[in-house]
């Protein structure tokens, strides 16, 4: 099971998206190793047009939803703490989808160079898949 980020679903769901992202995304669907998190779900219906809302509603049927639970937001403070102690500011929803992938164990599948920045501070609680 891989965590896709928004970055790597945005391109899965653009009609001229990257190919070898919406091959790859595609294929952990296929495989039912694709799976969302809440700020995933969130951004994604915030920035979906009305008119592609049903893609995504099917995307996400098609993956499995891990719950942001309330530990995440001690973890997520905690994670942006330590990143910030060493000169690194990310954007609060990588940080809550980095904290999910951290609890769960799971990969983030991603095109965000954030999530590299912060493995490079927490070392391998933090799998990356740059796609």
């Amino acid at each position: 099971m891989k965590l896709i980020d928004t970055s790597a679903w945005v391109e899965f769901l653009r009609r001229k998206g990257d190919p070898v992202v919406k091959q790859h995304v595609g294929r952990l669907i296929s495989a039912n190793l694709a799976a969302y998190t809440c700020p995933v779900r969130f951004e994604l219906l915030s920035g979906v047009r009305p008119e592609e809302e049903a893609d995504l509603q099917t995307a996400f049927g098609f993956s499995q939803h891990i719950p942001f639970e309330i530990d995440d937001w001690r973890g997520a403070a905690l994670l942006e703490r330590q990143l910030r102690s060493k000169g690194i500011s990310i954007p609060r929803d990588d940080l809550f989808v980095a904290t999910v992938a951290m609890r769960t164990g799971l990969a983030v599948t991603c095109r965000d160079a954030h999530f590299d920045s912060a493995r490079n501070v927490v070392g391998e609680k933090l799998n990356v898949e740059q796609v």
